[in-house]
Order: C-alpha cells, then structure tokens, then sequence
C-alpha cells in the first residue's frame, strides 16, 4: 500500500534536516507524525519515527547530564562535508582514520577493534572534511550505525589487497542495500530521512604497500562498479592526497569566496555549496537579508572578465569571488 504523503510532511522532512538543535528536531518529528496518513503503508515509517524521536530523546537527556557532551548516536555535522569510514575487520580502517585526521581510534591486529564511532577532521586544501570511524559492518548492525550512514554525505568503502576484498565489498553493498542504502558512484545523494535512499561512494584499497605496484591495477580490475576507487596505503599515506580530492568530487560541491567592495577577499572561510548553486543561493547562504535585498553581485573566477557584473541567476563554479550589491 502506498503511503501517499502530504507534500507538508516533505517540507517539514527539509526543514529537519536544516535544524541542528536536537529539541527542534524532535518538535518536527511529531509534526511529521502528526501530519501522516495512518494505515498499513505508513506502518514502518510510522515505527521509524517513533524510533528516530527516541533516540533523540536519549541524546538530550546524555547531553544534559554530562554538559552538553554528544554521545556516540548523534553526530552533528562539521566542516565542509561529512564521511562515514566503512569496512570489513582488519582492512586499516581506523589507521587510516588517524593518518586523515591525526584523531585517536583504536588500532589492534584483531578482529572488531573500534567498537564505537570516532570523530575526527582532515584538512583538504583551504576546507575540511569531517570523518566517522565506525564499527565493522554486519547483518545484526545498530539501528543507530545505519542511522549515522544515512545521515551523511559520503560513504568511504575502506578495503585491503591482503584480504578477500571482493567479497567483502559485495557482503558490504549488500548489507546496506537491505537497510535501504544504494552507493553509488555518479548521480545526486538523496536526502530522504526515511525509506530507501542513494548514497554517493569511494572505495579505498588499502595496504597497497604489501604488494608489487605491477599488479595493482589487475586487482582494481576486478571491482567491476561504476564507484571511484583508489588505491595506496594509510602506513606510508601513499595516495591519500589523491583519495581527498576525490571525496571533494564525490560531495559534489564549490567553493565560494566573498569580498566587500573595496577590499581584499576573504579566502579562508568559503561558503560551500552544492554544485549547480546560483549567486542567490550564496548570498543567502552568507545571510538571510542579504539574499532577500540582493540586486546584482560582482564576479571574479568563472566571468568572462575581472569583477564582472552578474544577475542572481548565475550559476556558480568552484573558487568564484562573489561580491554582494544590495543597492
């Protein structure tokens, strides 16, 4: 049975996502419930709220009794797009984690070593990624482990050449697509808090140290999948310059730069935004008022010359210099 879903329960879906207090989204939660059709369609989605509105609950009562401390459920995003580290035991994962972001987790030679999720930063160029360290993945995975997935904006596949790494990766995708998560490697991520949903990827290769560089190439070959995959090591950080840039590719979005008239850009702070985003969507973005009065802005990066003149309509590419006019 379809659910059929008023078009307000997907404004207010929206509007959860954009809400980063945690009382805020339980309040939009029972609005969603409230709102929704009651019947045999809607019973999973039904249940999934319920769930979602608890755990939020048992965020804010840790967060209250230990000062305003996060919990390992509920991560907040940071920085300028937010990866999930996921893979089978012993793959190097989490040394791989610590070689990105220099952030402790723990690292042993044994089987299920990282029991929690580990939250970590890793510089790329003049931004930041924000990193999840997670838990091996298996059939009887925490709803809260998927939930943290689904939240975020990539899915990092970490492998190793000294282990059965195809089947891993098939047991992997397939695990995820019973939860309702598809990777993939071109197309948009969806947004949708519940039901099945696509979820750009990487994949990582790790310990490409323990082989000979020759034949490095045949065992790529053989991940037959149209998802980026890189190879190198997290012990002699072989390629992982090359494995950021391709989680800023996989984010899909830009970096914009703004500058007042008469002065020097700020090029340390960017706005980031989705790729396809127009001027308007980056004056808003730096302000709300701003975007409401917004008349024109000048440009310096993708314009066919220095400083000029652009409407709001005009589409945005990465490392643009926007320069607001409200008058």
């Amino acid at each position: 049975m379809p659910a059929n879903l008023p078009p307000q329960f997907y404004e207010l879906e929206k509007e959860y996502r954009e809400k980063k207090n945690i009382e805020d989204k339980i309040e939009i939660l029972k609005k969603m419930y409230a709102i929704m059709p009651k019947h045999k369609g809607t019973d999973k989605l039904q249940a999934d709220i319920k769930a979602k509105i608890s755990k939020l609950k048992e965020e804010l009562d840790y967060q209250k009794k230990n000062k305003g401390k996060r919990s390992s459920f509920y991560i907040e995003k940071e920085g300028a797009g937010q990866i999930t580290l996921i893979g089978p035991t012993n793959s190097g994962k989490s040394s791989l984690f610590i070689s990105l972001s220099n952030a402790f987790s723990d690292v042993a030679p044994y089987p299920f070593t990282t029991k929690n999720p580990v939250v970590g930063m890793t510089p790329f160029e003049d931004i930041k990624f924000q990193l999840i360290d997670l838990p091996p993945l298996t059939k009887e995975v925490d709803f809260t482990i998927v939930d943290i997935i689904r939240n975020c904006d990539l899915v990092l596949i970490v492998l190793s050449f000294d282990i059965d790494y195809i089947n891993e990766l098939n047991n992997i995708l397939s695990i995820l697509n019973e939860k309702g998560i598809n990777i993939l490697g071109e197309g948009l991520s969806d947004e949708s808090l519940f039901g099945p949903l696509n979820k750009r990827g990487v994949i990582f290769i790790n310990k490409s140290d323990l082989i000979d560089e020759n034949y490095v190439q045949n065992y790529i070959n053989n991940i037959k999948l149209n998802i980026p995959v890189i190879y190198g090591s997290s012990l002699t950080n072989k390629n992982l310059d090359k494995l950021l840039f391709e989680i800023f590719e996989g984010l899909n979005i830009i970096r914009v730069y703004t500058k007042e008239p008469g002065k020097p850009p700020d090029m340390y702070d960017p706005l980031i935004l989705k790729k396809g985003a127009k001027v308007i969507d980056a004056a808003t973005k730096l302000h709300k008022e701003i975007g409401k009065n917004l008349k024109f802005a000048r440009l310096w990066g993708s314009s066919k010359f220095e400083g000029q003149r652009v409407m709001r309509d005009y589409v945005l590419h990465d490392k643009d210099v926007v320069e607001f006019h409200t008058k």
